[in-house]
């Protein structure tokens, strides 16, 4: 009748619902020319793409046997076949431009992984201009340790580095890496809620710490005297027993001002010893100090654990589900 839905169309509006909206690239630009729409077609097809990250694996790898045979020799000795690297970027240019070419500025940069690419290929081909401005010609002897700004070796090692940062831009075109990837970007958003949770967290804990236990252990007045003869008077609470606070010297980390104390809070999440701080303050003011220090164990290192891995296992999953349909380039923008 009139307003009646069944399960079928109750799904199908909730599955519509639950649906992302997924970004539009501009239109690609209109050529007049049969020729240039040729090049265009082209030079838009994913297969581009597809002999860039076989080249960029090839690029990888010959740095990878350059490093291999330079390892044994000194370093007047080494060759760094800077042309080979030199012919790579230039295909990785010419790639940028007609991808250019084919899609528009506007078009091209509204994907992320050509922004990706394009930023690191000027960035790859003004390093190895500089290396062959420093150097002088390719096949001329060169002072590798000759600085200006960078030295040679240095700019060496960092087009390498690029080159192989670079070979990242397959993760998009793999369906698994591109959904732990876009699950890893999309973590980051949802962490914001929770590093606010966390902050107020911290706070109130500080706040409380500084309340409760200002004051309570105060260091030596000559924490340079090796000795602690002059020192095992000043408290009866104060050892020097292997492991403890005193020995480990944390005098910095206490609750006498609120940075000291937000320190000392992060040192009982991650630092394995943090009992040492529970037993200190326990000696220096009483057991009751240890359900202090349990509790920010207990939110800290326990509660917001399992909060932090379940948030990361329920987008995992969120996103495993909605892909099962989807294409890769589907996948990238989920």
């Amino acid at each position: 009748g009139v307003g009646h839905v069944d399960l079928q169309q109750f799904k199908t509006t909730f599955d519509e619902l639950d649906k992302e909206l997924i970004k539009e690239h501009p239109p690609l630009p209109q050529y007049s020319s049969p020729g240039l729409r040729r090049l265009q077609v082209i030079f838009s097809h994913r297969y581009l793409t597809l002999l860039g990250n076989v080249l960029a694996l090839a690029n990888v790898t010959s740095i990878c046997i350059i490093l291999v045979l330079n390892s044994e020799k000194s370093t007047t000795e080494r060759d760094n076949y800077q042309v080979s690297n030199l012919c790579f970027i230039l295909y990785y240019l010419f790639e940028m431009v007609v991808k250019i070419f084919a899609f528009g500025w506007r078009g091209y940069l509204s994907y992320k992984s050509n922004m990706f690419d394009g930023l690191l290929t000027l960035l790859l081909l003004v390093l190895q201009v500089s290396i062959f401005i420093t150097s002088g010609l390719p096949d001329s002897y060169w002072d590798p340790a000759t600085r200006g700004v960078m030295s040679l070796w240095e700019m060496v090692r960092l087009v390498n580095l690029l080159i192989v940062f670079r070979f990242l831009r397959i993760i998009p075109n793999i369906k698994i890496m591109a959904l732990v990837a876009s699950t890893l970007l999309d973590l980051v958003k949802n962490l914001r809620a929770f590093a606010g949770v966390l902050v107020v967290v911290y706070y109130v804990f500080a706040v409380f710490g500084i309340w409760l236990f200002e004051g309570a252990i105060k260091p030596p007045p000559e924490m340079s005297v090796p000795s602690n003869t002059s020192t095992k008077n000043i408290t009866s609470n104060y050892s020097m027993e292997c492991g403890t606070y005193e020995q480990l010297g944390y005098w910095p980390n206490n609750f006498d001002d609120f940075a000291a104390a937000i320190i000392l809070l992060y040192d009982v999440m991650i630092v394995n010893n943090w009992q040492a701080f529970l037993e200190a303050y326990s000696r220096y003011t009483t057991e009751w100090s240890k359900l202090y220090f349990l509790c920010w164990w207990l939110t800290s290192s326990v509660m917001w654990v399992n909060l932090f891995v379940a948030l990361i296992l329920e987008n995992f999953i969120y996103k495993w589900d909605r892909s099962h349909s989807c294409s890769v380039t589907d996948v990238e923008k989920i």
